[in-house]
């Protein structure tokens, strides 16, 4: 009976050990692409890091009236990538019209949990979604 039960173990740890491989946060530097929402569809980020910082600044607009009345380029779109594990990072990405919510007493930022997909595409989801299959992503584009 112990020596099923720590087959077992070791088999889940095994096969577990894919998705908790250590991810290097260095894959964030680059021009992304926001894929999956279609206010934000084709907007590109640049992240680059500076004093162990990543910041995301719009690198081209896509043409939503809306987009285009709140938002300019070089605009913080992504103000803070964080480590959660060896795989997993939260993201926090300013609102567009976030002075406009501001006067309001609304939130100005929204958080979310990432995971890298592949090299080029980075899952966004909520606190209780998966970022694995995640429609909303940031494909690179550079």
């Amino acid at each position: 009976m112990k020596i099923k039960f720590l087959f077992v173990i070791l088999l889940s740890l095994c096969f577990g050990c894919k998705n908790n491989a250590y991810v290097p946060d260095d894959k964030f530097v680059g021009v992304w692409e926001l894929k999956g929402r279609s206010m934000f569809e084709g907007i590109q980020i640049k992240i680059e890091r500076k004093e162990d910082k990543f910041t995301g600044r719009l690198f081209k607009l896509n043409d939503n009236k809306f987009i285009r009345m709140f938002a300019d380029s070089n605009d913080v779109w992504v103000s803070e990538i964080k480590r959660a594990s060896n795989y997993q990072f939260r993201l926090t990405e300013k609102k567009i019209a976030r002075d406009l919510f501001s006067l309001y007493g609304l939130s100005t930022s929204q958080e979310f949990k990432i995971e890298f997909i592949d090299d080029n595409t980075i899952g966004l989801a909520s606190d209780s979604a998966d970022p694995l299959k995640s429609q909303v992503t940031y494909k690179r584009v550079q």
